[in-house]
């Protein structure tokens, strides 16, 4: 891998590299160990390369939220091969439509499959779901195969769905509202028009507060999924060693932040013993990274 990036580099003419985002996978920590070597062979390295390796945020997140949808799988499942067995057939289509006319359903939206290892997809599947759940109940009036499709056909991962229960729609749709956070937080932070860099530990930390917040909710499927969450959380985000420290630096020199906002929320998050320590690390880093581009 780090072989490939180099010859790219150099039939691109670039011999000077910042930083390079990756996902968690673990032979990345030894390509960015030998892409640290490559640079510093050229002399371009900067700082030695503390700040090469940045871990993709939303790669992050999928995984955290992919955790925590484990705890909640019956009635998604439910929803995604109630929507799987609509789409199979333009005759089951047409039909499914009709019950939305006899409905009154006005929703322009059309059903869409998620991919189950994308939670995102399977959020979009839910939100655009849960304004059918009328027309749900009309169509297995209609079309006697539904019900027993959910009862016997299996699922990806061998079980059976079964049908649908009288509290699965309140779930969906109170599941929508928790996953939209994370949602509009992955688009946030995957943008390609506009800066991110300064907003990734700010969306961190609230982050944080939210699954905090969720872990006290009297929602027991919300605590369930917020549980899980936030032990993935801080697998990835509660070891600050592991953390590129030009995430916080970045936050610092947003004129919205400075640096009072950053070691404040470093405090809280990690503790005051471990915050005050990172903190002071980060300011000397950043000077450190100042005197460098003096030198220069």
């Amino acid at each position: 891998m780090a072989a490939s990036i180099t010859n790219y580099l150099l039939e691109w003419g670039l011999d000077t590299v910042f930083s390079i985002t990756v996902d968690n996978v673990s032979f990345n920590d030894v390509t960015l160990i030998e892409m640290s070597k490559q640079l510093s062979n050229w002399g371009t390295n900067i700082m030695e390369g503390q700040h090469l390796h940045v871990r993709c945020m939303a790669h992050i997140l999928n995984l955290i939220v992919q955790d925590g949808l484990k705890e909640i799988d019956k009635f998604v499942k439910r929803v995604r091969q109630a929507v799987k067995y609509v789409k199979q057939f333009a005759a089951r289509v047409k039909k499914f439509k009709e019950c939305c006319e006899s409905q009154l359903i006005t929703c322009n939206k059309s059903l869409c499959l998620d991919v189950s290892t994308r939670w995102n997809s399977t959020y979009l599947m839910l939100e655009t779901t849960q304004h059918f759940e009328l027309a749900f109940e009309r169509y297995s009036f209609y079309d006697n195969g539904f019900l027993d499709y959910l009862r016997t056909s299996p699922c990806e991962d061998g079980s059976k769905a079964s049908a649908f229960v009288s509290e699965d729609w309140e779930n969906v749709r109170t599941m929508v509202k928790f996953l939209k956070t994370f949602y509009d937080l992955t688009l946030k932070v995957s943008g390609s028009n506009y800066v991110t860099t300064n907003v990734h530990f700010v969306k961190i930390a609230e982050l944080d507060l939210i699954l905090k917040d969720m872990i006290e909710n009297q929602d027991s499927n919300l605590k369930k999924v917020a549980s899980n969450m936030r032990k993935k959380f801080r697998k990835y985000w509660g070891t600050p060693e592991k953390m590129n420290k030009m995430i916080f630096i970045s936050s610092v020199l947003d004129p919205r932040n400075k640096l009072e906002y950053v070691p404040f929320v470093i405090v809280d998050m990690f503790g005051k013993e471990i915050g005050d320590k990172l903190s002071d690390s980060v300011e000397s880093y950043m000077k450190a990274l100042f005197e460098h581009y003096v030198k220069k």
